[in-house]
């Protein structure tokens, strides 16, 4: 859901199921419960998988960390451990 049906604003969140009817619907339907931090309206909705992203934005894809670092603390354990052996 992207923006309150009551209010229009983008300030809309998933929300917890707080009662049995509400978690026995939820095991039924692809429909959520969603909350406005605008207005206060609780309400079902439909999912949204993915964020929005505009068309003429880019995909950004993060570069592999770099592990070096944990690569060579390992080893330099490994070395410590050895000599205590």
């Amino acid at each position: 859901m992207l923006n309150c049906p009551k209010c229009g604003s983008p300030r809309v969140h998933r929300s917890r199921t707080r009662t049995f009817w509400e978690r026995f619907r939820k095991n039924f339907t692809h429909d959520r419960i969603h909350r406005c931090h605008g207005c206060g309206w609780r309400g079902w909705g439909p999912v949204t998988s993915e964020p929005v992203r505009p068309k003429d934005q880019p995909d950004h894809v993060r570069p592999a960390p770099n592990l070096e670092a944990i690569d060579v603390a390992v080893s330099e354990a490994q070395v410590k451990q050895a000599k205590t052996e």
